[in-house]
């Protein structure tokens, strides 16, 4: 009983066995879980087991609280208390692992949920992507539909009209719209083509421009290499120098401390010397004051001797008088001997004193010269380079004093002979006599299939039918060309190879440009008053050839060469000024007739430019060049060219014969008199569309000199086996767009909004070609404003 008043009071005071507490908390927890949980989107085996596990602590925890119920004291209670609180350790144990592994599949599950939003999300994109496919079929489902129902419209009209041809009309239609259909096809065909092949393109662009890059890497890495080794050298060099200023200053230091040594040594053997004399001296002197005394000891004695004889006493003195002179003048004689040694040692160190400072002074007198000699050796070095290249200069000038010697000979024999033009003159003679050039000429598309084919045998060059249609197009359209593109990819090899796709490889002439061009006589020459004669140029020299009997039927072209190393629009500002004169065009080339000129100088002062020449300049974009005025670009074809040549084979073709430029004139007409509705079409075309946007968005505008160049090029593009939308986009691309270039004032959602709605407007102009001129300049534009 008393145990069970014992319980009961501690019962009462609140004491917890030791597994009381964690089954209330079990029994709370039992009571949360048993309240109704949100349904789980998918019972898995961890949640099952987990269920099974609290159903099972709640019945151990039952079982606990029916014991503590009872208060039994046996000891069967107690020992089923025991196996509940093992039995509850257990459990507890298992529901840790179950969370433990409950955590695991949590992490798992959020893993693949991570990964179902990522392939959900990229079917998005896909879909995005379908959805804007399928837009763009709607749109051309759309626009068949549309022509199919004007197809119905007329078939309905004609059949009022018409009723005894409906239906043969009908099949016509029929037909008709197949063929349409099958074309849409095709065309949606050869635009997934034409993407492919961009996309082609463009990885091989990105394959080029990694391997620029690897080069460019590898060539600074070298140079980076160059220059540690050469930084490595100075070093060494530096050390050197270092270690024999060290030597020279130790051997001098060693030279000095050796002098300091010997001076110091022999001036310790002189103070010695000099001591050994002092005490020399003081022992004559004490031996003098002995004799001295001993000489008053004689005195005394003879004084005390007075039992000696006179003679003995006399003879006695005589002897100590004579022994007394002597020490006397041994003691007379021992300081003189002294005071000489004494002033010798003192001249000796003088003159050592003196043979030092004639080292020191013969050690900086050679410290001096050996500066000097360094300094003349370094002196010698830079004379003798001086006097090489004085040697070079001097071969220079003697063979520049050679050629002005020349000419003045050529200057004197042409004053003799009275022509102001000699060179011209020269080439009355040669070329007086006209050359045939009147062969056949193939139609165009055959002309730009030869003229690839003899670019490629002749020049080694490989160049697109399309850019030498435009080529062909450019010259209907203008006189000046302009072929722009990076350095070493064959602006000048196209330029020359155009003479000979024409049938004469003598029809060109290249003129390079110099940085210091400035004035018009550097392009053309001057005229000097004293010598009477005038200097032509290689530009004056070629237009002069072109209008030669010999050339003047065939097509000519002068190439200037690197056009934009200095202003063109400063030295070639009488021929653009020239070329927009369309009767009869020429150049002044003095300012008052001179005597006795070449055949073909008009009035002695002007030079004609014939039909039949072309300017074709070529031109970098680097640190060393100049950017063209607007005005030029008006004026010009422009060809960016392709920065890889396609891969063509060499196809063997017949020589081709020479074009006499009546044929190739012809032909131009030929092509605009056929295909100019093409050319109205694009000027309705951006008249419409375009020329108020352009305006108001861009600030560009164009008047009629481009509307007549339309009408010249895009006949001939057409004719050639173009398009006119091929047309429309260079010359978008070239002519109205190029100003878009580095104005950074135009912001870049603007251009992505015009790319998008001009694309999509070339496209609905002409569906057989893609505007990828157009494509790229707006996205070089849009990504040099940081966009992607």
């Amino acid at each position: 009983m008393g145990k069970r008043q014992t319980r009961s009071r501690q019962k009462g005071k609140g004491v917890v066995w030791p597994g009381q507490q964690a089954a209330a908390s079990q029994r709370s927890e039992t009571t949360r879980v048993r309240q109704p949980a949100p349904v789980a989107p998918r019972t898995t085996s961890g949640s099952i087991e987990t269920v099974a596990l609290l159903t099972e602590i709640q019945q151990v925890a039952g079982e606990a609280q029916v014991v503590l119920a009872a208060g039994d004291e046996t000891v069967d209670t107690h020992s089923g208390l025991e196996h509940a609180w093992q039995l509850y350790r257990a459990l507890a144990k298992r529901q840790e692992d179950a969370a433990n592994a409950l955590t695991v599949q949590a992490e798992r599950l959020h893993a693949e949920r991570e990964e179902l939003a990522a392939a959900a999300a990229r079917q998005a994109e896909d879909a995005a992507s379908v959805q804007d496919e399928r837009a763009a079929l709607a749109t051309r489902t759309e626009l068949l539909d549309r022509r199919e129902r004007d197809l119905s419209d007329r078939e309905r009209s004609a059949e009022a009209q018409f009723a005894e041809r409906r239906l043969a009309a009908g099949r016509e239609l029929e037909s008709w719209l197949a063929e349409q259909r099958q074309t849409a096809v095709d065309a949606l065909d050869s635009e997934r083509r034409a993407r492919h092949a961009r996309w082609t393109e463009e990885q091989s662009r990105l394959a080029e421009a990694q391997t620029v890059l690897d080069q460019r890497e590898s060539e600074l890495t070298q140079r980076e290499r160059d220059l540690c080794s050469a930084q490595l050298r100075l070093e060494d060099e530096r050390e050197d120098i270092v270690h024999l200023k060290a030597a020279l200053k130790e051997q001098q230091a060693s030279r000095a401390e050796r002098f300091e040594g010997e001076l110091t040594s022999r001036t310790g053997q002189l103070v010695q010397q000099l001591e050994e004399y002092r005490q020399k001296a003081a022992a004559l002197a004490e031996g003098n004051e002995r004799l001295g005394a001993r000489l008053n000891e004689y005195e005394s004695a003879l004084a005390s001797l007075g039992g000696m004889t006179l003679e003995q006493v006399v003879e006695r003195l005589t002897e100590l008088r004579a022994e007394n002179a002597r020490l006397l003048e041994e003691s007379a004689t021992a300081p003189r001997a002294d005071a000489r040694m004494l002033e010798q040692l003192r001249q000796q160190v003088t003159q050592l004193i003196a043979d030092n400072e004639e080292l020191v002074r013969e050690r900086g007198e050679l410290e001096s010269a050996l500066q000097r000699d360094r300094i003349a050796v370094n002196e010698r070095q830079n004379y003798l380079e001086i006097n090489n290249w004085l040697s070079a200069a001097n071969g220079q000038l003697q063979q520049l004093l050679n050629e002005e010697a020349a000419k003045l000979n050529a200057t004197a024999q042409a004053g003799k002979d009275g022509h102001v033009f000699p060179a011209c003159a020269r080439m009355d003679r040669e070329f007086g006599t006209p050359q045939p050039s009147d062969a056949p000429m193939p139609g165009m598309p055959d002309l730009v299939r030869q003229m690839q084919a003899v670019i490629r045998q002749k020049a080694g060059l490989s160049y697109r039918l399309s850019d030498l249609r435009l080529v062909l197009a450019g010259m209907a359209m203008s006189r000046l060309h302009l072929f722009q593109g990076i350095s070493g990819i064959g602006k000048t090899g196209l330029a020359r190879a155009l003479a000979g796709a024409f049938g004469s490889d003598t029809s060109v002439a290249v003129v390079p440009v110099q940085a210091g061009w400035r004035d018009p006589q550097d392009l053309m020459g001057y005229y000097n008053s004293f010598d009477r004669v005038f200097y032509e140029s290689e530009f004056t020299k070629a237009l002069y050839r072109a209008q030669c009997p010999a050339f003047k039927n065939r097509p000519f072209f002068i190439v200037l060469d690197e056009m934009n190393l200095s202003h063109p629009e400063q030295y070639f500002s009488g021929v653009l000024s020239a070329l927009a004169i369309k009767d009869r065009p020429r150049l002044a080339l003095t300012t008052a007739p001179v005597g006795n000129p070449a055949d073909l100088i008009i009035d002695g002062t002007h030079l004609a430019i014939p039909e039949n020449v072309w300017f074709i300049g070529t031109a970098n974009h680097d640190e060393t060049t100049v950017g063209f005025a607007e005005k030029t670009y008006d004026r010009a074809f422009v060809l960016e060219l392709p920065w890889r040549h396609p891969e063509l084979p060499v196809t063997p073709c017949a020589p081709a014969q020479p074009f006499g430029l009546g044929r190739i004139s012809q032909a131009f007409g030929e092509a605009q008199a056929t295909y100019g509705t093409q050319a109205d079409g694009i000027i309705e075309f951006l008249d419409t569309l375009w020329r108020s946007r352009f305006a108001d968005e861009l600030r560009i505008g164009w008047g009629n000199r481009l509307e007549l160049q339309i009408k010249e090029f895009a006949p001939v593009v057409v004719a050639a086996g173009g398009s006119p939308g091929e047309a429309l986009d260079h010359l978008l691309a070239t002519r109205i767009l190029r100003s878009v270039r580095g104005r950074y004032d135009i912001h870049a959602d603007t251009l992505d909004t015009l790319r998008t709605d001009l694309v999509e407007s070339l496209t609905r102009f002409d569906s057989a070609h893609e505007p990828t001129a157009t494509q790229r300049l707006l996205d070089d534009e849009i990504r040099s404003r940081g966009r992607r």
